[in-house]
């Protein structure tokens, strides 16, 4: 990581686009915010994190969501890891989940995160190909950490990183 991560907010209306999705702002959660966590992700209350929807932008329709935690908490990091995605079964296999994550590492570079971490499943095939086609490197596999698989990680995950956002 490069020094701590910028802890600038976006503005409350905020949009990240590139000609097919668009991620909107839905929730910022500011370090500290623990009431606004589950009891299991109240380890995460630290990080400043940002939430937006993924949206097609072809007609608006939503179709996922993606989050960043500008954090570099190491508990954290090892934990989760940076950013995190989910795209409705129905709109799978449409290229969304890159596009989503390609945006969000832009994001990441302007709030001076690097390397940005995430964290998958070594089962989740079609996520690990998201994540590599976004241009990120498996560094490992590792145990889960348990507060992680209190949120429903299984007991291995791959880590990866983007060297520069």
């Amino acid at each position: 990581m490069s020094g701590e991560p910028s802890t600038h907010s976006l503005p409350v209306d905020a949009v990240l686009s590139d000609d097919t999705v668009e991620l909107r702002l839905i929730r910022i959660l500011a370090p500290g915010d623990v009431s606004a966590r589950p009891p299991e992700a109240r380890f995460l209350s630290p990080a400043l994190e940002y939430r937006f929807a993924i949206h097609r932008r072809a007609d608006g329709l939503r179709v996922g969501r993606i989050h960043l935690r500008a954090t570099s908490d190491p508990a954290i990091l090892r934990a989760v890891g940076h950013a995190g995605y989910e795209v409705d079964e129905e709109h799978r296999r449409n290229g969304y989940a890159v596009r989503a994550v390609r945006l969000i590492a832009g994001l990441a570079r302007t709030s001076g995160i690097a390397p940005l971490w995430t964290l998958i499943e070594p089962d989740n095939i079609a996520s690990r190909r998201v994540v590599e086609s976004a241009g990120f490197a498996l560094v490992d596999e590792v145990d889960t950490r348990p507060e992680a698989m209190a949120l429903g990680l299984g007991p291995r995950v791959c880590r990866y990183a983007l060297a520069s956002p």
